[in-house]
C-alpha cells in the first residue's frame, strides 16, 4: 500500500509539473504564430488522444515521466509547403524561438510562485527554531552554543523556522571559514562562530544540524498536565515554564525529561514561571517499570509546541512566494556550481526513486508539505531545462542566440553533433542519479 502511495504521489507530481511546462511552450508558440503538431504528456503508446480544430494532437502517454510538444520544423519535416513555412519553428525570428524555448521553464517558475503563495495564504504555523541537545565536544559545543536559545539568524540572514535554517546551512556546504549563528535568549542576542573547512564536501545526504553538533529543541513549557498525575498533584498547570528542578537549571525540554526520568518516587523541587511570576512546588515523579526492567520517573506533563504563524495576506503572500522561488533558485544554482567545482558531492543528486520516496512521505505527513515539494521540484525542472545543453530548452536558446549574433542559423551538422553530445550527457546524468538512488535506498 505504501509503495502504491509513493508511485501515485510521483506520477501526480510529474503530470502537474510536465503539463505546466509544456503548456508554457504551447501557449507562447501559438501566440507567436508557430504551429504545434503534438502536445504530449508522457511517452510511449497513447492512453488518450484528441485532435483540436487547429490540428494539434493532445496525447497522454502510457509512461507519465516526461512530456514534449512537437512543432512544425523544416529541418525534420522537409515536405513543408511554402505557405506553411512561416509557421515553422526554425523559420521564425530567433527572438521568437528564445521566447518559446524559455516559456516552459518560465511556466515552472510561475507555478512555484503560485504554490508557495497558496501555502502562505492559508497561514503556516512552524516550530520556533530553539536549540535542543548540544553534543559534548562537537563544533557547536566548542563554540559555546547553549540549549534553549532561539536561533534568529544564520550568517546574518534572519530565520524564523527550521526550513530557513537548513536552507542557509545548505549554502555553506563545501565552504571554509566560519558559520555564524545568532541566538536570542531573553532580550539579548549572542553570536557563535563555528569554524568549517571544506564543510561536508564529500558527504552524501549530510545531516546538517547533527554535523554541527546540535538538534532542534523545545522550551520546557507545559502544554497539558494529565489528570491525577504527579504534576497535577504538585499544582502544575498548562502554560507553566519550568526553569529549574532541585536547583538544576532547565533550559530545554530534554533536560527536564532526563532529570524526571532519573528521579522515580523521589521528591523534587520544581521552579517555574506562570504568567511571568516565579513559583516553587514539590513533586514526586511516579515510578514506572519499563519492558527492560528499569524504573523511570513520570511527572504526567506534555510538551508545548511553540510555533511561529506566518500569514502575510494576499500581497505579502505573493511576495513571499516570489522570494521562496528565488531562494530555491539561487540555492540550486549554487549547489550545481559547487558540484562542478568539487565542493559538493554529486552523490547528493536525487533520481526518480528518491523523488517518489520524498513525494510519498510528504503526501502522507502533510498536504502542505507535498505542495511545498511540488514547488521545489517545479523550480528544479525549470532550472534543469535552462541548462545550455542541446535537447534541452537551454540548448535551443543558445542556438537562437548564436543565430542572432552570426545572422545565420547554426549549421545543421553542428547541431546534430551537439545533440549527440547532449544526449550522451543527459544519459550519463540519468545513470548517475539512478546509481545514487540505488545506493541511497538499497542496503549494501
Amino acid at each position: 500500500m505504501e509503495l502504491l502511495i509513493y508511485i501515485c504521489a510521483l506520477v501526480f507530481a510529474f503530470l502537474i509539473l510536465v503539463s505546466v511546462h509544456e503548456l508554457g511552450h504551447f501557449i507562447v508558440a501559438r501566440r507567436l504564430g508557430v504551429k504545434v503538431l503534438r502536445f504530449s504528456v508522457g511517452f510511449g503508446p497513447p492512453l488518450f488522444k484528441w485532435q483540436s480544430k487547429s490540428g494539434t494532437d493532445f496525447v497522454l502517454g502510457v509512461i507519465p515521466l516526461g512530456g514534449y510538444i512537437s512543432m512544425l520544423d523544416t529541418r525534420n519535416q522537409p515536405d513543408v509547403t511554402p505557405e506553411m513555412e512561416a509557421k515553422a519553428f526554425d523559420k521564425v525570428a530567433p527572438w521568437r524561438q528564445i521566447l518559446i524555448a524559455a516559456a516552459g521553464p518560465g511556466a515552472n517558475f510561475v507555478l512555484a510562485v503560485l504554490l508557495f503563495w497558496a501555502i502562505l495564504l492559508g497561514g503556516v504555523a512552524t516550530p520556533v527554531p530553539y536549540i535542543g541537545t548540544v553534543e559534548p565536544d562537537s563544533p557547536a559545543d566548542q563554540a559555546g552554543l547553549q540549549p534553549g536559545e532561539q536561533l534568529v539568524s544564520v550568517d546574518g540572514v534572519p530565520v524564523e523556522q527550521w526550513t530557513e535554517v537548513t536552507a542557509q546551512l545548505l549554502r555553506r556546504i563545501g565552504d571554509s571559514g566560519s558559520i555564524v549563528l545568532t541566538t536570542e535568549i531573553g532580550s539579548r542576542n549572542k553570536n557563535y562562530s563555528i569554524a568549517i573547512d571544506n564543510w561536508l564536501s564529500t558527504e552524501k545526504d549530510p545531516m546538517l544540524l547533527s554535523e554541527l553538533g546540535f538538534a532542534p529543541g523545545y522550551l520546557p513549557v507545559l502544554e497539558a498536565v494529565r489528570a491525577d498525575s504527579a504534576g497535577e498533584k504538585a499544582g502544575l498547570q498548562a502554560g507553566d515554564h519550568i526553569v529549574a528542578i532541585s536547583g538544576q537549571p532547565v533550559r530545554e525540554w530534554n533536560e527536564l525529561v532526563e532529570i524526571v526520568r532519573n528521579s522515580p518516587d523521589q521528591e523534587i523541587t520544581v521552579q517555574f514561571e506562570r504568567n511571568g511570576n516565579p513559583h516553587l512546588v514539590v513533586a514526586t515523579p511516579k515510578g514506572s517499570v519499563q519492558p527492560d526492567g528499569t524504573v523511570i520517573g513520570l511527572l504526567g506533563v506534555e510538551r508545548g509546541h511553540p510555533t511561529t504563524l506566518v500569514q502575510p495576506g494576499i500581497f505579502g503572500g505573493l511576495w513571499g512566494g516570489i522570494k521562496q522561488t528565488w531562494d530555491y533558485t539561487t540555492l540550486i544554482i549554487t549547489s550545481i556550481g559547487k558540484m562542478i567545482t568539487g565542493q559538493m558531492s554529486p552523490s547528493n543528486l536525487a533520481g526518480p526513486v528518491s523523488i517518489a520516496h520524498y513525494a510519498g512521505t510528504t503526501v502522507q505527513s502533510s498536504f502542505v508539505d507535498y505542495v511545498a515539494l511540488l514547488g521545489m521540484l517545479s523550480v528544479s525542472l525549470g532550472l534543469i531545462n535552462l541548462l545550455p545543453i542541446p535537447v534541452l530548452d537551454g540548448g535551443h536558446i543558445v542556438y537562437a542566440t548564436a543565430q542572432m549574433i552570426m545572422r545565420r542559423p547554426v549549421p545543421l551538422k553542428v547541431q546534430q553533433i551537439a545533440t549527440m553530445v547532449g544526449i550522451f550527457f543527459i544519459g550519463g546524468l540519468f545513470i548517475l542519479v539512478f546509481f545514487n538512488d540505488i545506493t541511497r535506498f538499497i542496503p549494501s
